[in-house]
């Protein structure tokens, strides 16, 4: 027969049991919509603009209040019933204020801020019934809670199925073998091809993810125990937060283009062998297909998709349609580069690369455009990059498509083509100022401005309940 302490114990456990921290960071990334990691902070509170503040302690330093005095990290303020407005009409809602030393390192801070959303979202203000939790560390309960809002916290900003994912790819395991550590033993994992050198774990998931090196080993420590946690919830959870992507990755160190497993040479600068694990703080574009006759499914420069499946430039812009290898063209029979034997052939390359993947060559496109215009590499966010679509502006309507010869090649070309499509060199009419630069078209400017409209971040609005659970109410721009 149960007691009354039995009774009491069971209730205290499930309040605060590490397989509730864990289920509540996996439905918060879920119903944030989260597509990357390391998390985006501003973007993840934007969801709950209405409930939850966020306040720099920077910014109490001209108050009588000093943050540190309650904590050197952070702590969360509960407002109770306050009228808040959805859109749908005032109700009476909780709201919080959480306090964060901004002074500290990021890693460090990101950690305190998750820290108290969990205390928030797992409704440590409603069981403690305390608005501001801080100085209770004798109590056990609340030992407890700042326990559940750890564990909450490591899983939010590095949820465990995304953490082994990354390490398996990289060849790491964990068990009796390697004395319960996380240790390299597949050393013909994909992600270690062409590399050159053995990647440590704890970097990974520091770079990955955001943690500081204390977090890192941390999350190494408890990943197997909390893994089985995350394979009870509902599969399709887990399935969907362990394919979130990394904005992380294997870089040149000389001109930072992310690496290829596939090829042994940069196609940004030609070096191979010398990649480093970096968050530059954006996500690599997404590489675009090829058409069955190996042309670009549109042009990598200005996204145009109408040219002739004999083309090898682009007629608007005049960028390559075809990126090979100069192999092809300027070199006879065998050569020697960078102290390794290159056997001369062609190499289809993928659309932006500057150089050769297999061979370390320069590609037509490099010859052509060369860094500046290669959206591969970093450059001005408000660059055109790789966006199928852009209609072909039409100038010159024409029965007969065919009636002018390029002055390099004499090829034949449309009364509208700014470039030749055989030999990429500007047509006649582009040189005479007839026809005017694509990007000064108004067909062209529309496009950019749907395109803008597009990528504007959206957010989703959340409400956070009495006793911490999440409603979605819609999904608007911020």
């Amino acid at each position: 027969m149960l007691t009354g302490t039995d009774i009491l114990m069971s209730a205290y456990n499930e309040c605060f049991d590490r397989e509730k921290a864990v289920r509540v960071s996996a439905e918060l990334l879920r119903d944030t919509g989260v597509a990357f990691f390391p998390l985006d902070i501003e973007q993840l509170f934007g969801s709950f603009r209405r409930q939850v503040s966020l306040k720099p302690y920077s910014s109490c330093k001209e108050s009588s209040f000093d943050p540190l005095t309650l904590s050197k990290d952070g702590f969360c303020t509960r407002f109770q019933d306050l009228l808040t407005d959805f859109g749908t009409g005032p109700v009476n809602r909780n709201k919080w204020m959480i306090y964060y030393n901004d002074e500290s390192l990021d890693a460090r801070y990101r950690f305190t801020i998750m820290h108290e959303m969990g205390h928030v979202l797992l409704g440590h203000h409603q069981l403690l019934n305390m608005d501001t939790l801080k100085g209770a560390e004798d109590d056990p309960e609340y030992r407890a809670a700042d326990t559940q809002a750890d564990q909450f916290c490591i899983n939010a900003l590095a949820p465990a199925p995304a953490v082994y994912r990354l390490l398996k790819e990289h060849g790491f395991s964990c068990s009796a073998k390697t004395g319960g550590t996380w240790k390299l033993t597949n050393t013909q994992a994909p992600f270690l091809r062409n590399l050159g050198k053995e990647p440590d774990a704890g970097q990974l998931v520091m770079t990955s993810f955001g943690l500081s090196q204390a977090a890192a080993r941390r999350r190494l420590s408890e990943l197997r125990d909390e893994l089985e946690i995350w394979k009870g919830l509902d599969p399709e959870l887990y399935k969907q937060i362990e394919g979130i992507a990394h904005r992380a990755g294997w870089y040149c160190w000389v001109c930072h283009t992310r690496r290829r497993t596939t090829s042994p040479y940069c196609p940004g600068c030609g070096n191979g062998w010398d990649y480093e694990y970096k968050d530059y703080g954006r996500l690599s574009r997404p590489v675009m297909g090829l058409r069955e006759n190996g042309q670009f499914a549109f042009c990598s420069v200005c996204g145009n998709t109408e040219y002739t499946e004999d083309a090898a430039y682009c007629p608007v812009c005049g960028a390559p349609v075809i990126n090979e290898c100069e192999n092809a063209y300027h070199t006879d029979g065998d050569f020697v580069r960078s102290g390794m034997l290159v056997i001369r052939g062609t190499h289809r390359c993928r659309p932006t690369d500057i150089y050769c993947g297999t061979c370390g060559v320069l590609t037509a496109f490099g010859a052509q455009h060369g860094p500046r215009k290669n959206m591969w590499l970093p450059g001005n966010k408000s660059e055109r990059c790789r966006t199928q679509g852009t209609s072909y502006p039409s100038v010159l309507p024409s029965a007969d498509s065919r009636n002018l010869k390029c002055p390099s090649c004499s090829q034949t070309y449309a009364p509208n083509d700014r470039y030749c499509r055989v030999c990429g060199k500007p047509t006649l009419l582009y040189n005479e100022g007839i026809l005017p630069d694509y990007s000064e078209t108004e067909t062209f400017k529309a496009l950019r401005r749907a395109e803008a409209d597009i990528m504007k971040p959206h957010s989703i609005q959340l409400m956070i309940g009495s006793d911490g659970t999440i409603t979605i109410l819609n999904q608007q721009a911020r």
